[in-house]
């Protein structure tokens, strides 16, 4: 298990808090030992994912906090209607558990991905929430060294200290911030290691917004919802040109 560092340690004192306020108590009483994943039931259909969505959410949670917009997000995606989403949630905790988890739709080797395995590969959305945006950020930084793109990253009320810096595999990012008691340790502004590769969507400050209800604000829902449109919506066009495509040369081959 790895550990944060300077302010983001701090900060982990202050998410169990207000975690345990806004959740019945729950973050008060979730050590880090036991805010591991708690819906492994609820990994998606991995036999037909095409999308992944990976959440992170804020420090000493519960993996399945129905109050956190993370899980609620997930949980949509975890519907009949996405059959082709495979959705899962963690505690920063145990990141790297579910960075095992994402990378098992991927190939199984060493190293960076050929250009055919991308091109079957899913695509992936990473969502984070307090010290759950340090996480998210390491795992990009390691899908990075395989070059396996990240559609789109959202970091919410994001803490830590390594989670300025959007790697280069991230095609698009956004973070959302309240003016709350952590507003001196959530971090505010992106930097992009790759400007080219990497557009800024969204730099928000969510007037009335605490460190939890942040979490619920519509444009982020919404933020992931179009992007998984978005991304059907390619996959079906490419089917059809690769049907229609197939289509012609069968028609040419009868002639």
């Amino acid at each position: 298990m790895r550990v944060c560092l300077g302010t983001a340690c701090i900060a982990v004192t202050f998410c169990s808090l207000l975690g345990g306020t806004a959740t019945g108590g729950q973050g008060l009483f979730k050590s880090p030992g036991t805010a591991a994943v708690e819906n492994g039931s609820h990994a998606g259909n991995s036999r037909n994912c095409r999308i992944i969505y990976l959440g992170f959410v804020g420090a000493l949670e519960p993996s399945n906090n129905k109050h956190s917009g993370v899980v609620q997000i997930r949980e949509t995606l975890q519907g009949k209607q996405y059959p082709d989403v495979c959705a899962n949630s963690f505690s920063p905790y145990v990141w790297m558990e579910g960075q095992d988890w994402l990378l098992k739709h991927f190939p199984a080797h060493a190293g960076a991905l050929t250009t055919e395995e991308l091109q079957v590969a899913p695509k992936v959305i990473l969502v984070g929430h307090s010290m759950g945006g340090w996480a998210m950020m390491s795992v990009a930084r390691e899908l990075r060294s395989r070059d396996i793109p990240v559609e789109l990253t959202v970091q919410v009320d994001s803490v830590g200290i390594t989670d300025y810096t959007i790697p280069r595999n991230v095609k698009a990012a956004a973070i959302f911030h309240a003016n709350d008691l952590l507003m001196f340790l959530t971090t505010k502004h992106l930097r992009r290691e790759d400007p080219s590769r990497t557009t800024i969507l969204e730099n928000v400050t969510v007037a009335g917004a605490g460190h939890e209800s942040i979490t619920r604000d519509p444009r982020i829902r919404e933020l992931v919802m179009e992007e998984v449109e978005s991304l059907r919506t390619k996959f079906a066009a490419s089917e059809a040109a690769t049907g229609a495509t197939a289509a012609g040369a069968d028609g040419a081959a009868q002639k």
